[in-house]
């Protein structure tokens, strides 16, 4: 009788010999000189910018390899390395010249080569003057050109001027669909600063005053982005936006997108301005009346963007789902002295953070948004954080059950609110219409700031909280609800605080505390206090704005807690 376990055993040890065979071969062949050279690169081409600069390559080879360049300005970090997967890097001489071409070649078992074209823009820093219709050349107002040409011409460096007047793209986005109008934008693909605010008549003195000439770019309820950012980040250079209204975008509905630089540039985002992996600064700039099919109706900036934005407005902006002002994805934002208002969305109709976002936001407005989920005004989600000062949030609210009509906190956030004001939010149950946290480890600190007066159907807290084992909230200084903090983080017993007496409009989202025995009037903390907290932040909160109020008044002497202090 055969032995069927003796059996198996010699069957599964010869195909385990074979195995080892086969893979014995295998290495030996990887291991053969003669064994065929292959060279892959990501790039074949780069267009460079006109200074100091540096960028990398993405080569896989199964052979060592050896690179150099045919000029002078491209230097290797390294020129020759083993075999697998690698990043070639390269860095430019600024260039004062006109544009040029260098080869960058890469070689392998001798005869295996590729070739990666670098072009770097020329060093011509001239600015660049446009019109509606303008049919010029563009070096001066009375040759002025058109903004279309203007961006084709500009290299890094250059100021293009707009005079008032309503621009409507006529370029299709780069790899985009030239028969799809809804395609055309303005893109930006140099580190330019464009300027608006010049009267149709300009001369060389006149200076940009936006608030008398409207520059308007306009997406004419067509476009699915007006301005798209897609400017590589190159050291020591910025796109700029300055003077400028941007409106009438409208984002799709489906999820298709073009690739630009390796960044993809999905079309359902972003119907205001898009802005990928670039560092943008945003200054008295509007951001108004756009919309979405899907998606964030005003701004998108994501996949590592740094973006700055002062003296502005992000306001009116409607998306049919999440998001109606702006949606910091994997990006920094810094926000002030702006208003983002009346936006309208599901989750985040304000401001939303996702996934791990940083705003940093002070001396600004989050007022009147209308959402249709979590967090209307401000939403922080996916380790993302915050710090805001001086600032006010109000009158946000949400149809849904779901909480965070002021503030909304999801999934392992920290948000630190200094000397601001969160009050009149609203949520149709609850809980949290002034804060809400919900789910993992949401860290929270409250220093000389008001939150009370916030309204849900059902009784609850202005700071709710819907997850387990949650860390109380740090107050100092503060007012929450009707209970009063001292500069130990003490409920202060006996002390309370009225919204209904102690807060007062003076219109145009200034709230302030009033009257006789206000805790908000004597208990907040005094300058060397509030200069201590600010210097804890990281980074810290500048003196300059940790001394003063919304409208830039002094703290000195005061110990008032929330954004404005009442001076008259």
């Amino acid at each position: 009788m055969i032995n069927r376990k003796f059996h198996f055993n010699a069957i599964a040890k010869f195909f385990i010999g074979v195995f080892i065979m086969m893979n014995l071969v295998g290495c030996d062949k990887n291991n053969d000189d003669t064994f065929s050279p292959k060279l892959t690169v990501a790039r074949e081409s780069f267009d460079v910018s006109n200074s100091n600069s540096q960028y990398a390559i993405d080569v896989l080879s199964n052979k060592p390899w050896e690179a150099q360049s045919n000029v002078d300005w491209i230097n290797l970090e390294i020129t020759s390395g083993g075999n697998g997967r690698f990043n070639l890097s390269f860095s430019v001489v600024e260039n004062d010249d006109d544009q040029r071409t260098g080869i960058i070649t890469i070689t392998i078992g001798g005869d295996t080569s590729r070739e990666i074209v670098v072009n770097q823009e020329a060093g011509n820093t001239d600015d660049i003057f446009v019109v509606p219709n303008g049919s010029g050349d563009g070096l001066s107002w009375s040759k002025a050109t058109n903004l279309a040409n203007a961006l084709n011409i500009a290299v890094s460096g250059n100021t293009i001027h707009i005079a008032e007047g309503t621009y409507v793209p006529s370029e299709t986005i780069t790899g985009g669909d030239p028969s799809d109008e809804r395609d055309r934008t303005f893109e930006i693909t140099r580190n330019i600063t464009l300027v608006g605010g010049y009267p149709i008549n300009a001369t060389k003195d006149t200076e940009s005053d936006p608030s008398n000439y409207t520059t308007i770019l306009s997406g004419n309820d067509s476009s699915y982005h007006v301005v798209v950012v897609s400017a590589s980040k190159d050291e020591g250079q910025k796109v700029g936006l300055h003077g400028l209204t941007i409106s009438e975008g409208n984002a799709g509905s489906a999820s298709t997108s073009t690739e630009i630089n390796g960044v993809k540039f999905r079309r359902d985002y972003g119907g205001g301005v898009v802005i990928g992996n670039a560092i943008v600064n945003i200054s008295d700039t509007r951001i108004i009346e756009n919309k979405s099919e899907k998606f964030v109706a005003g701004i998108y900036a994501f996949e590592g963007s740094v973006v700055t934005m002062d003296n502005s407005e992000v306001s009116n902006n409607i998306s049919v789902s999440n998001v109606g002002g702006i949606w910091v994805s994997e990006s920094k934002m810094y926000i002030s002295n702006s208003k983002i208002l009346a936006n309208e969305g599901g989750t985040g109709a304000g401001i939303h953070g996702y996934p791990d976002a940083e705003i940093y936001m002070n001396n600004s407005i989050v007022a009147d948004n209308k959402g249709k989920s979590y967090g209307a005004g401000f939403y922080v989600r996916q380790n993302s954080i915050a710090i805001l000062a001086n600032c006010m949030i109000t009158g946000n609210s949400s149809t849904s059950k779901n909480g965070g009509g002021g503030i909304m906190m999801y999934n392992n956030t920290k948000v630190t609110i200094i000397s601001s004001t969160i009050t009149d939010n609203s949520v149709p149950i609850g809980p949290g219409a002034g804060i809400y946290r919900r789910s993992g480890e949401n860290v929270l600190n409250i220093y000389n700031s008001i939150i009370s007066g916030n309204h849900q159907l059902v009784d609850g807290k202005d700071v709710d909280t819907y997850e387990a084992d949650a860390l109380p909230p740090k107050l100092e200084s503060s007012t929450l609800g009707a209970m009063v903090f001292d500069q130990n983080g003490v409920d202060s017993n006996g002390i309370t605080f009225n919204y209904n007496t102690m807060l007062q409009n003076l219109g145009d989202f200034v709230i302030v505390p009033v009257g006789e025995n206000n805790p908000a009037l004597i208990y907040g903390a005094d300058l060397e206090e509030l200069v201590r907290i600010g210097d804890r932040q990281d980074p810290k909160v500048e003196e300059s704005i940790i001394t003063s109020d919304l409208s830039h008044n002094s703290r000195t002497g005061l110990k008032i807690m929330g954004a404005f202090v009442n001076i008259n």
